[in-house]
């Protein structure tokens, strides 16, 4: 017997979810009698979007597996992830379509379909890590690379290259994390290709012809002269692409992957980003590989840095491009546990990160893109909002409403009906606290937001 399950998973919960599945698929449910199959698929294009499929002996095996402990708590714990879920029908299935079957799904899923090498993903993600000072995430990136293939020397050669796209600074602090994970892998006995080191020279080399060559290659075919600058650029005709591209340890197409996850990283850099994800396709690239890179990132970096790396993407390739949100860095104001107290009093998903324990102090709630809660009001006491990261917004009953950026200070008087909540297309986060209040200071909760008021806002 065989069902199919499509899952929609709330993209903030996408990690959270993935673990819960880790965990279910680590308890006894392989040994559970009469389960022959429980397969998940993460959709390529997708990643929010999961298939399952579900191969029971028989019905009653079915009925026996959807009622056990295991399979209970996993619904419970992941009833707040799922945005939708869609479930066909418990049907027979002979064996002779099982292999069409499996073909047809795994050809939908991102398990090992992306046409990145996991060596190439190493490369991505090392320089995506390095690009925004995140040792703590390059070290892991290292060491799930190392374990993939990816030699000491080739990732030292992408973070030395990388000091000519995000300065020395970022680059030496990349390679003493390098230096720390490679010691602590020899402490623990594991394994760590050293690689080769670039062939040298030949003594006629010419830096600047090959240089030229090389990015003229870049910029398919049609020489670049940067004459504002001409120092610049002979930097980069000799130096960058004559002695540093030339190094045999990368290919051209290695080091296209490593600039544009570096640039990704960086904001600000849109215009070098999409100059960069057009050249790599004179320099080996794929189309499919450039297309799976925004997935990566999104998995393994962050929601800024895989926007970035989209439009890019998108538009040089001409795909549709979808509306994305603007992100926050959720290492400087923490984002927090889902406000699931508060919940039936917004629209979209919110989280609180209290801030100053037990005594009284400031929280910080961050709200996903739309994330709104009701009109309410405050009485005998005074609220305060800070916004400290994205752009949010704040309305008084009857009165236009208040744009919120970094730095804005809203003060609401005691007993004023209003709203506050994320802007349509940022993540949104405020410290909150009170002043003024009274002992028997309360909140009353009204009516929601609704969309034909919240959507005349832009």
């Amino acid at each position: 017997m065989v069902r199919i399950a499509d899952i929609e998973v709330y993209p903030q919960f996408l990690d959270e979810y993935i673990q819960a599945g880790k965990d279910i698929a680590a308890t006894s449910i392989r040994e559970e009698e009469g389960v022959v199959c429980l397969f998940p698929c993460q959709l390529k294009d997708d990643k929010t979007r999961f298939r399952i499929l579900e191969i029971y002996a028989s019905p009653e095996a079915y009925q026996h597996h959807i009622h056990t402990r295991h399979f209970l708590n996993y619904k419970e714990a992941t009833k707040k992830m799922v945005k939708s879920l869609e479930l066909n029908d418990l049907n027979p299935m002979n064996t002779a379509s099982m292999t069409e079957l499996f073909k047809r799904m795994t050809n939908y899923t991102s398990h090992n379909t992306m046409e990145l090498t996991t060596r190439q993903q190493a490369l991505v993600l090392i320089a995506s890590m390095e690009a925004k000072g995140d040792i703590e995430g390059l070290k892991k990136a290292l060491n799930n690379s190392f374990d993939n293939g990816l030699t000491v020397s080739e990732a030292k050669e992408a973070l030395s290259q990388l000091y000519a796209y995000t300065g020395f600074p970022r680059s030496l602090n990349a390679l003493g994390a390098l230096q720390q994970v490679i010691k602590d892998r020899e402490e623990k006995g594991l394994t760590t290709e050293k690689g080769s080191e670039a062939d040298a020279l030949p003594d006629d080399y010419n830096a600047l012809k090959a240089g030229t060559a090389v990015q003229t290659q870049l910029c398919g075919g049609t020489p670049f002269n940067y004459t504002f600058a001409p120092q610049t650029d002979y930097y980069l005709k000799a130096h960058l692409f004559g002695d540093i591209f030339s190094r045999s340890t990368l290919s051209f197409t290695d080091r296209e992957l490593v600039t544009i996850g570096a640039i990704a990283a960086l904001p600000g850099c849109e215009s070098q980003l999409l100059a960069h994800v057009s050249g790599s396709l004179n320099m080996g690239v794929t189309k499919g590989q450039l297309r799976d890179i925004p997935s990566l990132l999104r998995e393994k970096a962050g929601e800024a840095e895989a926007n970035r790396a989209y439009k890019a993407v998108a538009t040089v390739l001409k795909d549709p491009i979808k509306e994305t949100a603007d992100s926050v860095d959720f290492n400087v104001w923490p984002k927090g546990n889902p406000n699931t107290a508060y919940a039936k009093y917004f629209i979209g998903n919110s989280y609180l990160a209290d801030m100053n324990g037990a005594d009284g102090g400031p929280a910080n709630v961050t709200f996903e893109p739309r994330c709104r809660n009701n009109w309410h009001i405050h009485h005998k006491c005074v609220q305060v909002l800070i916004c400290v990261a994205g752009r949010g917004w704040y309305q008084e009953w009857g009165k236009p409403a208040v744009e919120m950026r970094p730095g804005t200070v809203i003060a609401i008087p005691e007993g004023v009906k209003h709203w506050h909540g994320a802007a349509r297309d940022s993540w949104f986060q405020h410290l909150t606290y009170m002043v003024k209040a009274e002992k028997d200071a309360s909140s009353e909760w009204l009516e929601p937001v609704s969309d034909e008021v919240y959507d005349k806002l832009r």
